[in-house]
């Protein structure tokens, strides 16, 4: 035992004070690195058991049968329903508070398609806010409804009240 006082304390003289700090951060680097390591194992582990159980639950929800895809032409409205959609547009817009005194209308037909194309032309005097308010109901309301060009203008940088021209197109199904 006494050799082994000895020999210690013939390392503590020859590493001196800084030699010792130094040991005994090195000590306290190597137990937070043990902490730390471990800790990560485990939160590593953990994360493999919610993936595995991901995994599961993905075999068996491809085991379901998957609907078909809904074709959406096939959801588009008949011919006739055309004016009630447009009056609907209509209606959203005075909604928004913007007024649709005159309006461009034409219909053409889609090539090689039991489809029609009703090309609309909106002049609208509105604030920003009511035309942004307006286009994303109308969109989100017609399914069959799309934004083909809008034009802004703005005669003075003061005024609030925007001149746009709104070219929209609504499609429908002819009679076969």
């Amino acid at each position: 035992m006494n050799t082994l006082r000895w020999h210690l304390h013939q390392w503590v003289r020859r590493l001196g004070r800084s030699g010792l700090v130094g040991l005994g951060l090195l000590t306290a680097a190597l137990l937070l690195q043990v902490i730390q390591v471990e800790s990560s194992q485990q939160a590593v582990i953990a994360q493999h058991e919610k993936l595995t159980a991901l995994r599961l639950a993905a075999v068996t929800h491809d085991a379901d049968p998957v609907p078909a895809p809904l074709n959406p032409l096939a959801m588009l409205p008949p011919t006739g329903e055309a004016s009630q959609r447009i009056g609907e547009l209509e209606q959203l817009a005075h909604a928004h508070g913007i007024s649709l005194p005159r309006g461009q209308y034409s219909v053409s037909p889609l090539a090689g398609t039991t489809h029609a194309r009703w090309q609309l032309v909106l002049p609208i005097e509105a604030p920003y806010p009511a035309l942004h308010a307006f286009l994303a109901a109308a969109l989100e309301r017609l399914p069959n409804l799309t934004l083909d060009e809008l034009k802004l203008k703005r005669e003075r940088i003061e005024t609030s009240e925007l001149q746009a021209e709104l070219r929209l197109s609504l499609f429908v199904e002819t009679a076969p």
